[in-house]
């Protein structure tokens, strides 16, 4: 008869059952020691995979980014994993644990309680549009999982001790715009549009709030319900404003119909797309040639590292279209999550989370960023974040502002 005892915690449990625990965690152990001097890990040995949630909306009127987030998301993971995994926890592979969050804020409350709740997550990933990762960011701080995103609203780190944006905010975006226009005509007179939503209004509100310190003379500040249907009074009171250029803050169905409004209205003005929808491939496909010339912001762009050009090729070759914004940030994300998991040397989320908090990276595909260097204050900004100003140009995105990220002269239309 097995001999009972009392194991660590004061509990009496069967005599072999704590020596097969025990066994496990010396296979454990031994494996991790093993991938530490790079040796090979016990046979028949596997480290547990790592759960990552990823939320983006892949349905509703989202969808089209959603898409090609989870797309992004995928890509990185087989990266991670075909790398050898973290090493430093046995080569534990990432297990990306997807949830459509259906491009509502209603659904995203529900699905990001459900996803932590429901597994066991190191990190989150998600939702890029800012109205709904600032409710996803509001429940992963509540039950302590660090989340990691490219969403670019300034409130997201307000009052969070778990959320890290690696990439621009949007009041560093509408410096931007106001610094481009300067660089296409003289004493540009400007036209503000902007969705009244989250990202809409914090970008909008920082171009009017910049506006005057860079030399640019708002004319016009006008806001509208997003996903509309007719645009022309909205463009007619563009026309009648005095602007000489038009910066719209819209996600790609509204900025679409926008963009198609103004050549209709035989407008010939210089427009600002910013980011959102005018920095992904499904604009151009849906405006052709009417987006030559077009000029806007993003937080990454395809050409902005040797890494940044092999991630859009592998991209490509799976979707068919270049890596967006939001998809070559979420790769860099994923490698910044796996950065994490290497020092923190554990998948517990606080232990991912202090991790996280102490990244500083100038090399690889986490520094996948423009300016090449991600290390984060304690606000969860990365301190060295900025965006990157892009034009069309020959059916492409090309890097054209600030100079030293330009990878293309910014060509005058």
């Amino acid at each position: 008869m097995t001999k009972a005892r009392k194991d660590s915690a004061g509990k009496t449990v069967n005599g072999a059952l704590s020596k097969r625990h025990s066994r496990r965690e010396f296979m454990i152990k031994t494996a991790l020691a093993a991938g530490a001097f790079g040796a090979v890990p016990p046979r028949g040995w596997a480290a547990d995979p790592i759960n990552i949630g990823a939320l983006y909306p892949t349905t509703g009127s989202m969808a089209q980014i959603g898409v090609g987030c989870v797309a992004a998301a995928k890509l990185a993971v087989d990266m991670v994993n075909d790398g050898g995994g973290i090493k430093s926890l046995g080569g534990a592979k990432l297990n990306l644990i997807i949830s459509d969050v259906q491009s509502d804020t209603t659904v995203t409350r529900t699905e990001t309680d459900r996803l932590i709740t429901g597994n066991k997550l190191s990190a989150i990933h998600g939702c890029y549009a800012s109205a709904l990762t600032l409710i996803a960011s509001e429940v992963a701080e509540r039950a302590k999982v660090p989340m990691i995103t490219g969403s670019s609203s300034d409130q997201l780190n307000k009052g969070r001790t778990y959320t890290f944006t690696p990439f621009a905010r949007a009041s560093q975006f509408a410096r931007a715009q106001l610094q481009m226009s300067k660089l296409v005509g003289d004493a540009p007179k400007v036209a503000v549009i902007f969705e009244n939503t989250a990202f809409g209004t914090s970008t909008s509100n920082g171009l009017k709030e910049l506006a005057p310190a860079e030399g640019v003379e708002i004319v016009m500040f006008e806001p509208y319900s997003a996903g509309f249907t007719d645009a022309s009074p909205l463009i007619n009171k563009v026309k009648s404003s005095g602007a000489n250029m038009l910066f719209s803050v819209s996600y790609l169905n509204d900025l679409i119909l926008i963009v198609r409004t103004v050549k209709q209205f035989g407008l010939n003005m210089p427009i600002n797309g910013g980011s959102g929808g005018f920095v992904i491939p499904d604009f151009y496909k849906n405006v052709g040639k009417l987006a030559e010339g077009l000029m806007g912001v993003a937080h990454w762009n395809h050409d902005v590292s040797d890494d940044a050009q092999k991630v859009n090729a592998e991209f490509k070759k799976r979707t068919g279209d270049f890596a967006f914004e939001y998809a070559g940030g979420l790769v860099a994300q994923t490698f910044m999550l796996a950065d994490a998991l290497e020092r923190a040397g554990s998948a517990d989320p606080q232990k991912v989370r202090e991790a996280l908090s102490t990244l500083d990276v100038s090399s690889g595909y986490a520094a996948m960023a423009p300016g090449g260097k991600v290390k984060f204050g304690p606000d969860g900004k990365n301190i060295y974040g900025h965006p990157v100003g892009v034009q069309w140009q020959n059916g492409d995105l090309a890097s054209v502002f600030p100079k030293e990220d330009a990878r293309a002269p910014l060509l005058k239309t």
